[in-house]
């Protein structure tokens, strides 16, 4: 691999590690929620906020800071255990997979042409082709926050940010790793 290329990949995939460990330590989303009441229901006692809680409380609305695990395990706790599982694959399983992937191939001490390193190289290609996959799930997510009818509003926190800098990072790592590959194949660009 060309060093520049090398060290580009190395800095992108240690970057995308970093990145995803902030993604699953800073909020995702913050929520809030608010009701707007008629005016012909009194304010007594403070009972706006009351009910708003009261509708918070039997509405299981995640009102706060909203962590990626934190909305994985609302989803297997509510019952949601097909989206539980896709969110928690495409967004924990598949990433750390490409991050480690990444990693391995981009170890100086192995053999470039051992079958170890073609079946690496070989589990990228396949991880790439899900990369979009990350993308889609925090569309998901955003969409599955959103309520009508209510003063529902959430915004992006530190997490998200983080979670799409990591997918980006760890595409361009393995951008770079399989062009690398296509080079030593004589393939043309």
């Amino acid at each position: 691999m060309r060093k520049y290329n090398y060290t580009f990949s190395l800095i992108a995939i240690i970057l995308s590690a970093l990145m995803l460990i902030g993604a699953f330590y800073f909020p995702f989303i913050q929520s809030t929620f608010s009701v707007d009441f008629p005016d012909w229901i009194p304010n007594w006692f403070d009972l706006h906020y009351e009910l708003e809680k009261w509708i918070i409380k039997k509405g299981k609305i995640p009102v706060g800071n909203q962590y990626l695990l934190g909305i994985i395990k609302s989803l297997f706790e509510n019952g949601s255990i097909f989206f539980g599982v896709i969110i928690f694959l495409f967004s924990v399983v598949f990433p750390v997979l490409k991050i480690v992937l990444c990693a391995l191939a981009l170890i100086p001490f192995h053999n470039t042409n051992s079958s170890r390193h073609h079946t690496i190289i070989k589990a990228i290609g396949y991880i790439s082709k899900w990369s979009m996959a990350d993308v889609f799930i925090v569309a998901v997510i955003i969409v599955m926050f959103k309520a009508k009818g209510f003063n529902f509003e959430f915004t992006a926190g530190r997490g998200i940010y983080c979670y799409t800098a990591s997918a980006l990072l760890s595409s361009l790592s393995i951008l770079l790793i399989m062009h690398h590959v296509d080079e030593q194949k004589g393939l043309p660009d």
